[in-house]
């Protein structure tokens, strides 16, 4: 088990250092830390707190749209790069299992999204704390911030897991990444499997769990048994998704 994290460790910094790497993650990060920012557009018009709200609001959108597109496209983008470059075939080469590989990508996908995360939500609640003093109200507790961009990683992740299982049987990044994202949609649509045509999404991943403007808007950070039940939902989807990229790797020819 050690020498097997070693290896997953090992695959996980050099994916990482690879993404860091991609111009499309500085793109994205950009984009998204502009959008937050432009949410000071509304500094001429005092709303009170509702300002704060929709600035928490557009921040945590910008950062989940501008974060489900870099799960999708890097581990597409990096999946297919080790494949053409014959990175992957050197590696599995060695002593190392295809699913380890595999976890080693994710777990760099997964350290490269909780870094832009924890970026935007800094920057996010700098700002909220900036405008909350020139209002005069008080800001958004930094416990609801914390949880919400929590609830943004788990997400990001599971939209990782889910194109690399695409990735482990295409045949170009382009193709995985649309379906990731495809994928994305269908959890979104997940609420409103309630029988008829949507009856069958209700085997798919439930991304409304992982609302985090619905938390901001309560005010309220996770409770801990709520929490634990989720987290507890979300290795579950990344183990189903683990598990099916694994198997669909194992039999893919290089």
């Amino acid at each position: 088990m050690s020498a097997t994290l070693h290896r997953i460790r090992l695959i996980a910094g050099h994916t990482l250092g690879a993404a860091l790497r991609l111009k499309l993650s500085l793109l994205l990060a950009v984009v998204a830390a502009l959008l937050v920012l432009g949410a000071l557009g509304l500094r001429e018009f005092n709303f009170g707190a509702a300002e704060l709200k929709f600035i928490g609001d557009f921040g945590l959108g910008a950062i989940g749209l501008l974060g489900t597109l870099l799960a999708a496209l890097a581990s597409a983008q990096l999946f297919f790069h080790d494949l053409v470059s014959g990175a992957a075939a050197c590696v599995l080469t060695r002593p190392v299992r295809r699913w380890e590989y595999l976890a080693g990508q994710l777990g760099g996908v997964a350290a490269l999204l909780a870094l832009f995360t924890a970026a935007l939500g800094a920057l996010l609640a700098a700002l909220l704390m900036w405008r909350g003093g020139q209002l005069g109200v008080p800001p958004v507790g930094l416990a609801v911030l914390l949880s919400a961009c929590a609830l943004q990683w788990m997400k990001f992740t599971v939209v990782a897991a889910m194109t690399l299982f695409v990735c482990s049987y295409a045949g170009t990044a382009l193709f995985a990444s649309c379906a990731g994202l495809l994928f994305t949609v269908i959890g979104h649509l997940r609420p409103f499997a309630n029988g008829g045509a949507l009856g069958w999404l209700r085997v798919w991943p439930n991304f409304a769990l992982f609302d985090a403007e619905t938390l901001l808007a309560s005010g309220q950070p996770l409770a801990g048994s709520v929490l634990l039940s989720l987290s507890a939902y979300w290795a579950a989807c990344l183990l189903l998704f683990g598990v099916l990229a694994s198997y669909a790797f194992q039999r893919r020819e290089f």
